[in-house]
């Protein structure tokens, strides 16, 4: 292998002349200078290997590095002006026309003596990255590792030189026997493979052609299929917002009619109970309160009748007698009964008692001499309709199959309570309190009866 094959690129030929120049100064005696710079590739401090002074009259293609003009050109427009002048060789001969095609330039004779600048070695350095393929400054280990790669590329480029030298004589070798026979044969073969191939292709077009109409008529039947489903689902959607709508609504409504029920059903269990409570109190009983206060007996408190160390008032003993008066007249109204002999006419506290024959008798005092039979009668008709009260009841057990049937606990007998007279004249104050005693005892014992039933 040799840098003037005229095969090789010139890229080519500049690897294999800097690959000799790295080589020449590897086999030269070298001096270590220290610096502050770092191998590129690995990071390790480099120190500058010089030509000792012994060497310094070598002949003049060792003391040089040769760059094309374009190289030196960009080396002068990155070194500067003046720094160009002071290493390049003849000066300002390398800018004359018709000067030399190679430039040159002169490595200091002593570095240890002269001293090296960092700033000119740093651009040095650039200039050498820029012209190549690789980072400056570089090791000893890392040049030859580059130059070991500068090979191979090298022997891969002179590899790739001779395969196209091969083809190209091939081609030349093709052109000179083109009118033979066989040649005429060969082409022919091949323009029908042609022919063959252009068919088959033609065919596979028309059938990708024929594919991408339908599958374009299947585009237009799925994107129209597409839209009526869009159209659906709108309308499925407008149906379900319609859906909800509604639903929540009467949701509201039912639970509206839900609380009214519920309010309702309160309502109607809370008037059961209270009327459950009703049904179960005896009217009568709160009404009409009998009881006893001593020798008297006693009606919501008043008592009826008087004694002579007790002397009542008429007005109690009126409201009594009323009261008493209405009980009777109301519990023979509850049982449907009436009364044959005598009609009772409760008027508060000034009570009446009327006959068959339109008589009437006043059941109310102060009683007086002249008025006392009146009174009498009235008691007595009052006592009648007591007793046919009474029979009325026992009647009813009876026929009821209640055993014992209802029974008085004193008996009455015209104007006679267990045989205690009634009547208010010409009688002692104590039997007529007494009798009145008991008559409000069969009253009571008659309002217990009525309340069992109900």
């Amino acid at each position: 292998m040799t840098s003037s094959n005229p095969s090789l690129p010139s890229r080519a030929r500049a690897r294999v002349s800097a690959s000799l120049d790295v080589e020449h100064a590897r086999t030269s005696v070298r001096v270590r200078i220290p610096s502050a710079f770092a191998c590129a590739a690995c990071a390790k401090t480099l120190e500058f290997v010089n030509v000792p002074e012994r060497s310094r009259n070598a002949p003049m293609e060792e003391s040089f590095v040769i760059l094309a003009p374009e190289l030196a050109l960009r080396a002068k427009k990155t070194l500067g002006e003046e720094a160009w002048r002071r290493h390049a060789l003849g000066g300002d001969a390398v800018s004359r026309e018709g000067g030399m095609e190679a430039s040159f330039v002169v490595l200091p004779e002593r570095a240890e003596k002269s001293g090296i600048e960092p700033s000119v070695m740093a651009r040095v350095f650039d200039v050498a990255s820029e012209l190549s393929e690789r980072d400056h400054p570089l090791c000893d280990a890392c040049s030859s590792l580059a130059l070991t790669e500068v090979e191979r590329r090298t022997r891969e480029v002179e590899a790739e030189c001779a395969a196209y030298e091969e083809a190209l004589e091939r081609l030349r070798e093709a052109e000179t026997e083109e009118g033979s026979g066989a040649g005429v044969s060969v082409v022919g073969g091949t323009s029908k493979a042609i022919s063959t191939a252009v068919m088959d292709m033609e065919k596979a077009e028309r059938d990708a052609e024929e594919t991408l109409r339908e599958l374009e008529l299947e585009l237009e039947t799925t994107r129209a299929a597409r839209s009526k489903l869009a159209k659906k689902a709108a309308a499925l959607d407008e149906a379900e917002d319609t859906y909800w709508r509604e639903f929540h609504a009467f949701k509201r409504n039912l639970n509206s009619h839900l609380e009214k029920r519920d309010s309702i059903l309160t309502r109607t269990e809370q008037a059961q109970a209270h009327l459950d409570r009703l049904e179960k109190t005896n009217v009568f009983n709160d009404s009409f309160h009998i009881w006893t206060d001593g020798a008297f007996g006693t009606i919501n408190g008043f008592r009826l009748g008087r004694l002579p160390n007790v002397m009542v008032e008429w007005d109690e003993i009126n409201a009594a007698f009323g009261l008493a008066c209405l009980l009777l007249h109301s519990m023979a109204r509850i049982c449907k009964f009436t009364f044959t002999q005598y009609t009772l006419k409760p008027m508060g506290s000034f009570p009446k008692v009327s006959d068959a024959n339109g008589g009437v008798f006043e059941l109310f005092g102060p009683v007086s001499i002249i008025s006392s039979h009146k009174y009498d009668k009235a008691v007595l008709g009052f006592l009648t309709c007591l007793s046919e009260l009474s029979e009325f009841m026992k009647a009813r057990d009876v026929r009821q199959g209640v055993n014992p049937p209802f029974q008085l606990p004193f008996t009455i007998s015209n104007d006679k309570v267990d045989g205690k007279k009634m009547s208010f004249t010409f009688n002692r104050d104590e039997n007529w309190t007494y009798a009145l005693k008991l008559m409000l005892t069969d009253l009571k014992l008659m309002l217990a009866w009525l309340s069992h039933k109900d």
